[in-house]
């Protein structure tokens, strides 16, 4: 995939585009991408016609219409709405082939493309809209299978995406890429993201039954874990914990917490536990 350049206004004012300007992004993707015959094999959408059944099918699929994609009522121009569409054209993106001559059974001579490449259509689709939607709002990314998640902003986004280093699969580095993946959900409920918290907690408690958080943390520092989730109402219930506090802040202050500790402890615990 060719690398997105970054030009002179978004390296030295950095601003977030609202959801009017992210739905003029999604005009210019959709338009650059159908003239390019991007949406022609799954939906037969080419730069001069949109078929009705693409419509049809979407409705099915994201129970919204989204063509023709320049002409939205104002009401229409939601996160949600712009955001189901992408991922609706990722999903019916390839990149056409060659150009080849076929006959019809009539005998009619005609042009058309030879094959199409599904994998390096996704990949470009998803790379020309990852450079758009990490400017929105808080921002966001669109993952290999095309699910759109929260980015992470304000340097948060590195510790989101640090790599999960191997130790064990089944009782940390899956547990907490599945953490992860939850908190990044766009639609997160207050719950979910409780239990995201309390996901990456239960990955401390199982270091110190194996004991090998002791290999990176001392008691004191042991405990400090613990507390956290003891005394903010995330596991256990008793009249002591705190309780009346904003939720929304406290999740995520401690969901960045627990995952640049694990990140800190599972390389500690590599680097030392020889």
């Amino acid at each position: 995939m060719t690398q997105k350049r970054s030009y002179y206004s978004t390296r030295n004012n950095k601003k977030s585009i609202d959801v009017y300007q992210l739905y003029q992004q999604l005009q210019s993707l959709f338009l650059y991408y159908s003239s390019r015959d991007f949406f022609k094999e799954k939906l037969s959408i080419s730069d001069k016609f949109t078929p009705d059944d693409a419509n049809h099918k979407a409705m099915f699929e994201i129970k919204f219409k989204p063509f023709p994609i320049s002409k939205w009522d104002r009401l229409d121009v939601t996160e949600e709405n712009i955001f189901d569409t992408l991922e609706f054209l990722f999903h019916h993106t390839s990149k056409p082939g060659e150009l080849g001559w076929f006959t019809t059974d009539s005998g009619l001579n005609y042009q058309d493309y030879c094959d199409y490449n599904r994998e390096l259509g996704q990949e470009e689709f998803r790379g020309s809209v990852n450079f758009v939607i990490c400017d929105y709002g808080e921002g966001f990314e669109m993952t290999e299978t095309g699910e759109i998640f929260t980015l992470g902003k304000y340097g948060l986004e590195e510790i989101l995406n640090a790599e999960i280093l191997e130790y064990d699969l089944n009782n940390i580095d899956f547990k907490v890429k599945a953490a992860i993946r939850r908190w990044k959900n766009r639609n997160l409920s207050l719950d979910e993201r409780k239990q995201a918290v309390i996901d990456l907690a239960d990955i401390f408690e199982w270091l110190k039954k194996s004991e090998k958080l002791s290999i990176a943390l001392n008691k004191k520092d042991e405990s400090v874990l613990f507390e956290i989730a003891n005394n903010f109402s995330l596991r256990h219930h008793n009249p002591n914990q705190k309780s009346n506090y904003d939720k929304n802040i406290w999740y995520s202050w401690m969901f960045h917490f627990y995952l640049a500790t694990y990140h800190a402890v599972i390389r500690s615990i590599k680097k030392l536990d020889v």
